[in-house]
């Protein structure tokens, strides 16, 4: 088999194989469904092996359903284009969705998936996948679909590189965000409407973020009221510090603090 004939879709046969599957896939996605989880290793095989029909026994998408092994940006690149064809049935177009979430989320690089549709299924365009891009001639990290092709987050690099804030160190710590997606139209509207500041410790950021210098001298004035020594009493600043992250979103990059509304 030739390299043409290896990537040239053969759609009926991939819907040849699904239907032969179906049951058993549909089983385990059920299963997934009922127990609010990602579909079980073999499940996304049998996936990957109705897909790998589409395109031969050489594939990437082939070879996984054959031993469960395979990098995940081989077998995307393998299954977008057949999740982007219109011809693709919706039942296998949610199959790949079942199948790429699972692949994300074994290689611990997912964005905590939400059950953000009508129902417990999955859906590519709504997770978040770190990616490691050339941002300004330094390696970046930014979140991207899980629709993106490698050919689409090259270009996504290429026009980062035009934004006005592409270089400063406070939109390269927002890009790191996990809910931050690199390739939204309104990604500097959005840095702008949630960047606070920055701060050079934890204690600095504390003090700049709440009402701690107030509720420092309170404290005291409470401890001199009664008669309490002032070491006697003190105000718990871990906890202080876990309520300040609750409410913002705090990156550390090089020793600095950069803190974002949530």
């Amino acid at each position: 088999m030739n390299e043409q004939e290896r990537f040239t879709p053969s759609p009926e046969r991939m819907k040849r194989t699904a239907h032969r599957f179906e049951s058993r896939i549909v089983e385990g996605i059920t299963a997934a469904q009922t127990e609010q989880r990602e579909i079980d290793h073999l499940t996304a095989r049998m996936i990957a092996h109705a897909l790998g029909r589409a395109l031969g026994r050489g594939s990437a998408l082939a070879e996984f359903g054959r031993s469960g092994e395979g990098t995940y940006e081989a077998l995307r690149e393998e299954y977008l284009p057949l999740y982007s064809d219109p011809t693709t049935p919706a039942e296998i177009r949610e199959w790949i969705d079942w199948f790429g979430t699972h692949l994300v989320e074994q290689t611990n690089r997912g964005s905590d998936r939400r059950f953000m549709t009508s129902g417990p299924t999955p859906d590519l365009a709504h997770l978040l996948v770190p990616t490691t891009i050339e941002l300004s001639g330094r390696r970046q990290i930014v979140q991207v679909p899980a629709t993106k092709s490698e050919a689409e987050i090259t270009a996504l690099a290429a026009a980062l590189e035009l934004l006005p804030t592409a270089d400063t160190n406070a939109f390269r710590a927002f890009l790191r965000l996990a809910d931050v997606d690199a390739s939204a139209t309104n990604l500097v509207e959005s840095f702008h409407d949630s960047y606070i500041s920055s701060f050079g410790s934890i204690d600095e950021a504390l003090y700049g973020l709440t009402e701690l210098d107030e509720w420092e001298t309170d404290l005291h004035n409470f401890a001199a009221d009664r008669g309490i020594l002032p070491d006697a009493v003190s105000l718990n600043l871990d906890l202080i510090e876990a309520q300040t992250r609750d409410i913002y979103d705090i990156v550390e990059m090089n020793g600095v603090l950069y803190v974002f509304n949530k």
